[in-house]
């Protein structure tokens, strides 16, 4: 996978993530892992690739995981079920395999983080979905480059605007006003709202 870029906005948007409360941290990985699943989606359907278990079932119950106090959830089985989902990239003579392997690595990262409540990483989940853009700039562009190239790709300058949007987002969201569906539907919808994938893709909200 690629790299991922350092600038200086980037770096303020994942200071602001690391000021943020552990269940604000946790909507915003998942806010970001709803916006990329469409790209996984896609890759499964073209490919006919097996669903040996139902994504959007064991997404929904991470939100619940989170929301829900006392809500029990197999993390080690979850994480086994998104192992099997996860395709290999030198299986597939396609880009789409790549946008899917991100996705399911966001997963991945996010479920480890959750063993431990000291290590869930938002930060991590965040520069997963702009390694994935990195990774498509590049592609497209047959070469590797340089920071400022990247940071002023267009789908870079969206993915840092919705970063930083999410974060007000979330900071004004009445967590102990709002039951935990609330709080699930207005974070789906704020994440889908643009109706496009981090990597640009258009789906159907």
């Amino acid at each position: 996978m690629s790299k991922l870029t350092n600038d200086k906005p980037k770096t303020n948007n994942f200071q602001r993530i690391r000021e943020l409360g552990y269940k604000q941290q946790g909507i915003i990985s998942l806010m970001l892992i709803e916006r990329m699943k469409p790209n996984y989606y896609l890759f499964a359907h073209v490919t006919d690739f097996p669903q040996e278990h139902n994504l959007d079932n064991m997404i929904n119950t991470l939100w619940e995981r989170l929301l829900v106090k006392g809500a029990k959830v197999s993390l080690s089985a979850m994480e086994d079920k998104i192992e099997l989902l996860t395709p290999d990239e030198h299986e597939f003579d396609m880009y789409g395999v790549y946008p899917a392997l991100y996705f399911c690595t966001a997963v991945l990262s996010y479920i480890n983080g959750l063993q431990s409540e000291d290590d869930l990483d938002t930060v991590a989940v965040a520069k997963i979905s702009q390694g994935c853009i990195v990774h498509l700039i590049e592609y497209q562009a047959d070469t590797e480059l340089d920071n400022d190239a990247v940071r002023e790709h267009e789908l870079m300058q969206n993915e840092m605007a919705f970063l930083s949007s999410a974060i007000d987002f979330v900071e004004s969201l009445p967590l102990k006003q709002l039951d935990a569906k609330s709080i699930r539907q207005k974070a789906i919808e704020f994440a889908l709202a643009d109706g496009v994938t981090n990597i640009g893709i258009e789906f159907e909200v």
